[in-house]
């Protein structure tokens, strides 16, 4: 493994612990230069790490956040229908 494993799975779990945005944390995690791939550099490695638990417990948290901003989006719109400004809005979109 390239780099230090025990390093990159510390900063792991910092970014699970503190991370508060999907896509910045699929960045930091998931991407050809996320912290996961800094510890698997070939195939065999890469099916070792997508076993192990930390790796699920990475895609739980990924999930969580996309299911909270996915509800958050919701809602806006939601509110946004109420609002005298939903009419605003609207007809600034379609220009």
């Amino acid at each position: 493994m390239a780099a230090d494993k025990a390093a990159v799975e510390q900063q792991i779990r910092y970014i699970l612990a503190t991370g508060t945005d999907a896509m910045t944390l699929s960045d930091q995690l998931f991407s050809p230069n996320g912290l996961f791939n800094q510890i698997a550099t070939n195939e065999a490695e890469r099916r070792q790490v997508a076993r192990s638990p930390l790796f699920k417990e990475a895609q739980r948290r990924l999930s969580d956040l996309q299911r909270q901003e996915a509800d958050e989006f919701a809602r806006n719109i939601r509110d946004l229908r109420t609002t005298s400004e939903s009419k605003r809005l609207v007809k600034m979109e379609r220009l």
